[in-house]
This record gives C-alpha cells, structure tokens and sequence, in this order.
C-alpha cells in the first residue's frame, strides 16, 4: 500500500474486492472504520489522524506516535501505548497533558499490574493514583492488614466508604482493633458498638456505655446471651436487669432451674429457685411502682410459691444424698427433722424430681433409730403403698414386720412444742408445719432443722417498720421518781441511817408486756401473729429480736427468742435462720451461705505494730 492519501483512496476503490476475497478482515475493518469517521464529520477525521491511526494499524507505532503529537493528539498516543502495555513510551506523551489523563494513565498501568499477579505493585499504582477504593480491595483479598492499615491512616474521615471497607477487611482478619480505630474515626458509634459485640471486647463496650448510656440496652443484651451461651447463667441474669430486661432474666433462671432438676442438682434446683423468687419480688416492686395492684399480686405468689420449692430442694438435696450415698455428714436427728420438714410439704404439691420414697425411707429408718415408733409405722405403711426401688424393697419389707413389735407411740422429747401456746404437737401433723392450736408455723434452723423457740410479732397499726425497728434498737424505758419507779430510800432509826435503792416498774409496764401478751392469747380459726406497741417495742432486748428484713413490697418480719439462751443469727441475703455455730461452721466450711450462697465478707487482719 502507499503512503499517499490519494492513492489510498484509490486503494480503497480497487482493493476492496480484493481484500474480501483473500479474507483480509482486518484491512477491511479499517477501512469500514474511516468510511464512518468521514460520513459523521468528526474532527477526527483529518487527513494526518487517519495516516496516523493507519501508522498504528500497520504496527508503526512510533511514527503513528510522531504523527499523533503533530496534529495536537497526544492523548490518543497515550492511549496507544497504554493499550499496549509500554506505559514508558505513554509517559512522554504526559508532560502537556490534563492531571485527570495522568490517573487515567496510572490506573491502566495499575490494572495491568493486576490482571498479570503483581498486587503489590497495583496497590502502589493506584495510590499513586489516588484511586484508594481499589487499593483497598486488592489489600483487603490478598489479606494484608499492615497494608490496609497503611491506607486507612492515609485517609481523612471525608472518605465514608473507603473506611468502612478498611473496617469490613479488618473484621474478617480479626483485626478488631484496627477496625475500631476507622470506626472512631470515621465517629460512628453504632459500628463501633456491634464490632465490640461481634468481637467479644465486653470491657471496651462496658466503658463506651459509661460515656453514652444510650447505648446500654445494644451492648448488655448480647452480652447476656453470649454469657448464657457459656454457662454463665448467673452473670446472664445480672446482665439482663441492667440491660433493663427482666423478664428475660427470669426466662434464664427458669431453664437453669429445670436442667438442675432434670440433671439431680438439687442444690443448684434451689439456689436457682431462690434466685428466681428473688427475681419476681423485684418484678413486684417495679409494678408496685407503676401502681399495677394485680401484677404485685401475680408476682408476690410466685415468689412465695419458688420460695418454697427452693426450700424443698434445699433440703431433699441431704434426703437424696442419704439415701443414694453410703455416708453422711449429718446427724440422725438432723435426717429426721429434715425428713419430716418434707413430708408436711409434701401435703401440698410434689415438686418435679423429688422422690417420695426416698423422703418416707429416711423418715422410717431415722424414726425407728431415734424411737418414734408411730412415725416409723406410718412411713412404712406409706411406703408399701408406693413402688419401691428394688434395692429398698428387702429392707421396707424386713423394717414393716419388726416395727410391729415396737410401741404405738412417739417419745415424748421428739414431740415439738408450739412457743406461742405451748401446744405439745404430734411428729405427723395433718394441718402441716404449724401449730394444730394456735396455726402459728413452725420455724426451723435451716441446717439442724430443728424447731425454733421463736414467736412472730407484728407492730400495732401505724407504726412501720423502720419505726418498730428503731424502737427496738432503743434503751428500754426507764422509770423516773414519781408515779412509781426507782428512787433512792433514805431510813433513820436512831443511831443507824441506812439508804436503800427499790425498783417498782409502772403499772402499765407490769400489766403489758410480750409475756403476758401471750398468756392472754384466744384461740382463732386462722393463725394471727402478736400485735404490740411502741412500750412492749421498746423494751423488747435487741439480743432477743430475730427481725427479717425483706424488700419491699413485703413488709418486715419479726420474731421474739423466748429462750435468750440460744443464740440464732440470720443470713441477711436470704432471711434464712440458723443456729450461731452451725452458721458459722458453714461459714468456715464453705465461705457462704448454705442456702443462698452468699460469699461471706472477709475481714483483713489488722496488722499490729511491733
């Protein structure tokens, strides 16, 4: 072919035929391409752009460069080069250009590095080329967090959405804390707070919610659950109510309570009951407060109700263990009392998991021991009555024939005796764990089971219970000269002076005293505590005063020790009575409550000066 225009035309005239015969499409494309180029009137339709675009189809492409740069097209070089991969060559053609075809011309050169596996040098390419998107994808693949970091600190918070896929990619590296560096700076707090989430940095979520509390509901409900998830169903519940979730707390109790059960934990079963009783008499303050009547009442049964079965699992924890374990680190008479607790209870309703058998065996075999042959009788005719295991089966039977040649009665000493109305009650009691006279219930220690010589008192209406309890803790009253009372008596006769200090209490204050209170007491057809005043109050000795203090919207309650000489305490987490060793002793043995499980407060010696 010449070089010369016109003969190209000429060319185009008699070579056409020519090239489609031989199948020279390329020649005939070209050809197509100028004819469209001259019928739309372009300014690329000069005679020395066609030559050089015919320089660059021959693969003459300096001289289709030389011609370029000659009728003022230097960007079409660029191009051309870029296309085919000689960036060196396209940079000379940079120096006149617009900044926008230098990018333009870094960006290829950086896709180019892509497409042959060369991502370091494309990262480089394009950040150079302030495509920082692209970079940033190519890091993120080839999984180079130092890299990512690089860019992301390269960056302003003005670049939104390169910095959230520096954060996505530093996420799915579980590089969480770079992560969290671009969501501060970006400032977007709700980001911030799921990454803390997703990543389990519960301490950096805590203190995220001291400074915004709006946040407190977002963080401390996964936490619950990411807590119960692992077992730590305790910390769970805590968790929830701060979140401002009860309900969702009693929901974690309710499923704690009836895995221990099912498991045989019955000492988990009730510390888990008392937790959820604990747990409804919150739920009944709270609607106490929005002036709900009906949901106080719905929430106060169900605390009395697991109160209850926490107590019942509490104790036939040491019934189960006595019967399925060779040995035993109770006392027989603690086995009886306990057995007996249970079987009054049982008169109610039998809980989920405990065995009726096992509480009857107890009984029996600690009856027969301790001499309440009536008692034992009864519980092993109960037992035949019922389908015994096969390894109790010989023994009922062989305890059912010679419990017959024992007396028909119980030991006078095993029989309680009501400290309200001195009733002497039978050991099976069918009006339950109460007074058959007076209906007052019985009070146990909650280790030794025994009965408590306490009787409940109620103050008189209009006083309270943070009045009642102050009158107690007060001096008792004091008589003055006067109307009666202490005074100093001075005698003369004659040559002997003598003084002499007589007591004589008010009338009022002999007449009406706790005691007496007592002795006037009329039987009711329903149990009705003591009411007293603020005299018999104050002059109660505090030493003798057992006083539970439950939160509201229960009120106090408060006993009177009529023997001063046994010294009870109380858990003050639970309100649970014992006797002062044996609380102590568990103290010591356990380092908490035995019922409740409230860690005992350690006191650090105090160091003493040589």
């Amino acid at each position: 072919l010449s070089l010369n225009l016109s003969q190209l035309k000429q060319w185009y005239q008699r070579r056409v035929r020519a090239f489609t015969r031989v199948r020279e499409l390329r020649y005939l494309e070209f050809i197509h391409q100028i004819e469209e180029r001259k019928l739309s009137k372009t300014a690329e339709t000069t005679n020395q752009l066609i030559l050089a675009d015919y320089y660059a189809f021959k693969g003459d492409f300096q001289e289709a460069a030389k011609m370029y740069k000659k009728c003022g097209n230097e960007v079409k070089a660029m191009e051309m080069f870029s296309d085919l991969r000689q960036f060196e060559n396209a940079k000379d053609f940079l120096t006149s250009s617009d900044p926008k075809n230098v990018k333009g011309l870094i960006k290829r050169q950086a896709e180019w590095c892509k497409s042959t596996n060369d991502p370091g040098s494309a990262i480089d390419l394009y950040l150079a080329a302030s495509a920082f998107s692209e970079a940033i994808e190519i890091a993120g693949k080839q999984k180079w967090s130092d890299k990512l970091l690089e860019i992301m600190r390269q960056l302003d918070k003005s670049y939104i959405e390169e910095l959230r896929a520096c954060a996505l990619y530093f996420r799915e590296l579980s590089k969480y804390e770079f992560a969290a560096e671009a969501y501060h700076k970006l400032g977007e707090l709700n980001s911030l707070v799921d990454l803390y989430i997703e990543s389990h940095q519960w301490q950096e979520a805590f203190e995220l919610c001291e400074e915004h509390p709006e946040f407190k509901e977002s963080v401390y409900i996964p936490y619950a659950n990411f807590l119960a998830e692992n077992d730590k169903f305790d910390e769970a519940q805590e968790a929830y109510y701060i979140a401002g979730k009860p309900t969702e707390a009693v929901k974690v109790l309710e499923k704690l309570t009836h895995n221990a059960v099912a498991e045989r934990r019955f000492d988990d079963a009730s510390y888990y009951f008392w937790k959820l009783s604990m747990a409804y008499l919150k739920l009944a303050k709270q609607a106490q407060h929005r002036g709900s009547e009906d949901d106080v009442n719905l929430y106060l049964d169900k605390f009395q109700d697991y109160q209850h079965r926490a107590e019942m699992y509490y104790v036939y924890q040491t019934i189960h263990r006595y019967t399925e374990e060779p040995f035993t680190s109770h006392l027989p008479e603690a086995l009886f009392n306990m057995a007996r607790f249970l079987l009054h209870h049982l008169s109610q309703e039998i809980p989920y998991g405990v065995s009726k058998v096992s509480i009857l065996y107890a009984l029996a075999k600690q009856s027969k021991n301790m001499g309440a042959y009536k008692m034992a009788r009864h519980a092993f005719d109960k037992l035949q009555q019922l389908r015994i295991p096969r390894h109790f089966q010989e023994a009922i039977d062989l305890n059912s024939i010679t419990i017959r040649s024992k007396p028909f009665q119980d030991k006078e000493e095993l029989l309680p005796m009501c400290s309200k109305c001195s009733t002497t009650n039978p050991l099976l009691n069918q009006m339950g764990n109460q007074c058959i006279n007076c209906q007052q219930p019985f009070v146990h220690s909650f280790y030794a089971f025994e009965v408590l010589p306490l009787v409940e008192f109620i103050p008189e209406n209009g006083i309270s219970d943070a009045d009642a309890l102050k009158l107690i803790n007060q001096d008792p009253i004091s008589s003055g000269g006067g109307g009666g009372g202490d005074s100093w008596q001075e005698r003369d006769q004659g040559n002997v002076q003598t003084m002499s200090f007589e007591t004589s209490a008010p009338a009022s204050m002999e007449t009406d005293t706790f005691e007496a209170r007592l002795q006037n007491y009329e039987s009711l057809t329903s149990y009705q505590p003591v009411e007293v005043g603020e005299t018999i109050l104050r002059n109660m000795p505090r030493s003798q005063v057992i006083v539970l203090k439950w939160a509201s919207p229960l009120r106090y309650q408060f006993y009177k020790n009529l023997m001063p000489d046994i010294i009870l305490d109380t858990c003050e987490s639970c309100n649970r009575i014992f006797y002062a060793d044996d609380l102590e002793l568990q103290y010591l043995q356990k380092q908490a409550c035995p019922f409740c499980r409230k860690p005992v407060a350690v006191v650090e010696p105090v160091p003493v000066e040589s």
